[in-house]
C-alpha cells in the first residue's frame, strides 16, 4: 500500500520512518531544522494519522514495503534512510533489501529483536488494548517506558499523551502493531547491510536500551553508535537539537 506522505525541504533526500504508534507528527520537533539541509519524506504507517489499517496484520518487513512505495510515489529514487524504533527496523530492513535505493542509515532507539524485558511490555501494552480503561490511561501506559524522566518533568509526555488523546488509533490497530513488535527480527538482513550506518540511542532508554542499539551496531558491518546523554527512547523528541545536529552532521559528511 502507498501511505499518506507528504515532501517538504530541498536538498539531498531523506525519509523519516516513524516508530510503534507513531505517525508523521513525531518529527515536528526536529523537521524544521532537517529540512533546511534535505528534501524530506514524512510518511503516515499503516493504520496512523491519514493512512488507513487494512484489517490484516502485518510485518516490519510489510512496513519496509509500504516505505518503498512512498519513495515510488513520491519520485525518491535513492535516499537516506532515518527510522526511530520499529521505523529503524524498517530501515535496515529496506537498507539490506534494496541497496540500490538507500544511501546513508540512520537507526535511532533500536533493538535486534524483543528480549525478555520488551515481551513484558509487550504483554502489557496487549493488556491495555485489551482492557476497558478510558483512551488516556491506555495512551500513558504505551508511552510510559518510552521516556527519560526529563521529558515528564518539561511537559513533553504531556503534549505527546494529549495528541494521542485528540486523535486515538483504533484498538485493533494498536494490537496489530504489538504483534508486529513481538515479531520482530534483525537478526537475519543485519549483516547484508551495506550503507554506511549510524546507530543513535538515549542513555536513559527503558525501552530497547543502550544495549539493543549497541547490539544492531556490532551487527551491521561499519557501523557507528551515538549516545545521547540524558534522554530516553525517543532523542528526536526530547533532544531535538541535539538529535538533529548528529544527524545532519553524519549525513552530511
Amino acid at each position: 500500500m502507498i501511505p499518506a506522505y507528504e515532501v517538504i525541504g530541498k536538498g539531498p533526500e531523506m525519509v523519516l520512518i516513524p516508530g510503534t504508534f507513531a505517525d508523521r507528527r513525531t518529527w515536528s520537533r526536529v523537521v524544521g531544522r532537517l529540512s533546511s539541509r534535505f528534501r524530506c519524506l514524512l510518511l503516515d504507517p499503516r493504520g496512523t494519522n491519514q493512512t488507513p489499517d487494512p484489517g490484516t496484520p502485518f510485518s516490519a518487513d510489510d512496513l519496509a514495503s509500504d516505505v518503498e512505495s512512498a519513495m515510488d510515489a513520491a519520485g525518491f529514487e535513492r535516499a537516506h534512510l532515518v527510522g526511530h524504533s520499529l521505523g529503524a527496523a524498517v530501515a535496515v530492513i529496506l537498507a539490506a533489501r534494496r541497496p540500490d535505493r538507500v544511501r546513508r542509515l540512520v537507526a535511532c532507539a533500536v533493538s535486534p529483536a524483543p528480549d525478555a524485558y520488551l515481551n513484558a511490555v509487550l504483554d502489557v501494552w496487549s493488556a491495555l488494548a485489551d482492557s476497558n480503561l478510558p483512551a488516556h490511561a491506555v495512551h500513558l501506559g504505551l508511552v510510559l517506558n518510552a521516556f527519560g524522566r526529563g521529558a515528564y518533568e518539561n511537559g513533553t509526555v504531556r503534549a505527546i499523551v494529549d495528541e494521542m488523546d485528540r486523535h486515538p488509533l483504533d484498538r485493533a490497530t494498536i494490537r496489530r502493531y504489538i504483534e508486529c513488535d513481538r515479531r520482530l527480527d534483525l537478526s537475519p538482513v543485519m549483516r547484508t547491510v551495506d550503507a554506511s550506518t549510524l546507530v543513535v540511542a538515549g542513555s536513559q532508554d527503558a525501552l530497547t536500551g543502550v544495549q539493543g542499539a549497541r547490539a544492531v551496531a556490532a551487527s551491521i558491518p561499519g557501523a557507528r553508535l551515538e549516545v545521547i546523554d540524558d534522554c530516553g527512547h525517543a532523542p528526536h523528541l526530547e533532544t531535538p537539537m541535539t538529535f538533529a545536529r548528529i544527524v545532519s552532521g553524519f549525513l552530511l559528511s
